[in-house]
């Protein structure tokens, strides 16, 4: 299933960063030239186990993005939960432990509880001739 994945993000990936830029102030534009200061800009690759309380949780999620000045998506595929960062490095360290410590899900009984089950699939620096997100959007 990681293979798969990985396969599908390969090919999507390329697809999204060979789209020209429009350069429309519209919000329909995905990525913008441009770099950050620090650490670099770097991108991180989530997977959510599941999602229970899901309007919640992905409220939670988009406040956080953007408290930390993070760009990305959150996307559903079918029954894969994926959250894509970009940022400054310590940013989405900061999210990371924002995730894991905070009440952010429900469980079976509906109680509320912490995010356990989150996993990093994948985590590099992003070239500089690379282009960025300009916002956190959900994807289904």
């Amino acid at each position: 299933m990681v293979h798969e994945l990985v396969l599908w993000l390969q090919q999507n990936l390329r697809h999204v960063l060979s789209q020209p830029e429009t350069g429309s102030s519209s919000g329909k534009c995905a990525f913008s030239a441009s770099t950050a200061v620090g650490d670099g800009l770097w991108v991180t690759l989530l997977h959510l186990d599941h999602m229970r309380a899901r309007t919640k949780y992905v409220r939670t999620v988009q406040k956080w993005a953007s408290d930390l000045r993070l760009t990305g998506r959150l996307m559903f595929l079918g029954k894969i939960i994926l959250i894509l960062l970009q940022g400054d490095r310590s940013n989405i360290k900061d999210y990371l432990i924002l995730q894991k410590t905070s009440k952010v899900d429900v469980d079976s009984s509906g109680k509320k509880c912490k995010e356990r089950m989150i996993s990093v699939l994948f985590e590099t620096k992003v070239q500089t001739e690379h282009k960025r997100f300009l916002a956190f959007e959900v994807k289904e």
